[in-house]
């Protein structure tokens, strides 16, 4: 089975970013600068989410390398447009000629998309859908940022996932390429339960960084619920540190309780790719339970003492 390593090699990063970076100066030169200016992250990942739609392809008989090196410029240019996005909506704003990159990455990424070979119609369609599911998903955070004492339901929690929606469109082109069309009933599903698997785990991890920003994740919720009432004229921002965050979540066994849930989400999305022969997604859910199922032991043996979750 084609390990991520091996679709780095057969796309390597260094060409997908400079992919990106010529097709957007070749369609608009005037923004030239403003793209070579920008961090490489923000095309995407040197990392197992953004391969992991390659390796899968080429674990389904793919050999063109050509068409691989398009999916990662494709999928690139939706990162940078969704980048751009969620530095408008965390930050309030972009600058003028980062706004217009942004409308220029999109109009690329649409495009060049439809072209990868899924349809027209079906790429289209599928982009919708995973649009309107991530827009829903950051309303759901800007409604707990707003409101930080609201717990989390059921549903904001196993739908964390949805915040990824967009790139799991590149699975789909995969699967229409390769002859698995069949799994997409599965697939798109088993994806968002892994990523909201990683996003409980990446919370827990970053929980210092969203107090400082003010970011209400489900970690941060359980934490502010377990510091109790505190004067109903202060935030809990303003009434509490990190560290009296970190204590109380430790204290009250939150920790242990968001890594059981990663880990409840990751096993209903190794239970439905189990039943596909998407093997290098699941060889990724089945790394990350293994990790989680580590760190809740550490946190478990830990707890109150802000045990190592890494």
């Amino acid at each position: 089975m084609p390990s991520l390593n091996e679709a780095r090699s057969a796309v390597p990063w260094e060409t997908v970013v400079a992919c990106i970076r010529h097709e957007i100066t070749h369609a608009v030169p005037a923004l030239d600068t403003t793209v070579r200016e920008l961090p490489r992250k923000v095309f995407g990942l040197d990392s197992g989410f953004f391969y992991m739609p390659l390796a899968q392809a080429m674990q389904w008989g793919e050999k063109d390398g050509a068409w691989l090196e398009e999916v990662a410029t494709v999928f690139g240019l939706g990162h940078l447009y969704y980048v751009l996005h969620d530095q408008l909506v965390d930050r309030g704003g972009l600058s003028p000629r980062q706004a217009v990159l942004m409308d220029a990455a999109l109009a690329l990424y649409l495009t060049r998309g439809a072209r990868l070979g899924a349809g027209t119609e079906r790429f289209l369609l599928s982009h919708a859908a995973g649009a309107a599911a991530y827009a829903e998903a950051l309303l759901r955070d800007i409604a707990h940022n707003e409101r930080p004492g609201d717990r989390y339901g059921p549903e904001d929690v196993f739908r964390l996932g949805e915040k990824a929606a967009p790139g799991i469109l590149a699975l789909v082109v995969v699967a229409a390429r390769c002859g698995r069309s069949h799994h997409l009933a599965v697939l798109p599903q088993a994806v968002t339960d892994l990523c909201s698997g990683l996003q409980l785990l990446d919370d827990l991890q970053d929980l210092r960084e969203d107090w400082k920003h003010r970011n209400v994740t489900f970690p941060v919720s359980l934490g502010i619920n377990a510091l109790g009432s505190v004067d109903p004229t202060l935030s809990p921002f303003a009434a509490h540190t990190a560290d009296d965050l970190l204590d109380a979540l430790y204290l009250s066994g939150g920790a242990a309780v968001v890594l059981r849930l990663a880990l409840r989400c990751l096993e209903r999305a190794h239970a439905a790719l189990s039943r596909t022969d998407a093997g290098v997604v699941l060889g990724l859910v089945e790394t990350w339970a293994e990790r989680a199922t580590g760190q809740l032991d550490r946190a478990e043996k830990g707890s109150g003492a802000h045990a190592p979750l890494g």
